[in-house]
């Protein structure tokens, strides 16, 4: 369960990943394949080719910061993505991965010190995240 700081936190940078979502969500698909280019065969790459994933995952990415007060907004898409990342064979050890370069985009788009709380809240949200499409 993720604490009300958290929660108020990433919240608080929904208006922002509105706005620069896509631009990150770009740093995150360049530091992922750059270091993990085994992963590649998960992502449709004629959508990265065309930005779809980025603006996918963008879209993604601000909901859940626009209602992680409320999740259960969420459940049919998160049905929706669970079900696609098992079709895919997304493991559970990919997503520590992914949350990785993620957070590294955020940091670095953002220009934010690492022990920036927007960082430490979206690295909580991230594995609660995580978890859920696990379980799911």
């Amino acid at each position: 369960m993720l604490s009300q700081s958290t929660i108020d936190t990433v919240k608080s940078t929904a208006p922002l990943l509105g706005d620069e979502g896509e631009r990150i969500t770009r740093l995150f698909y360049d530091k992922l394949f750059n270091h993990h280019p085994e992963l590649k065969h998960i992502f449709n790459m004629a959508n990265q080719a065309k930005g779809e994933q980025s603006r996918a995952l963008a879209d993604s990415v601000f909901a859940y910061a626009s209602h992680i007060d409320q999740l259960e907004a969420l459940g049919p898409a998160v049905k929706r993505i669970a079900h696609k990342h098992a079709s895919l064979q997304v493991a559970p050890e990919h997503y520590p991965i992914v949350g990785k370069y993620l957070l590294e985009a955020i940091r670095d788009h953002l220009k934010l010190h690492d022990d920036d709380p927007v960082l430490t809240a979206w690295a909580e949200a991230y594995q609660a995240l995580a978890a859920i499409f696990i379980q799911t």
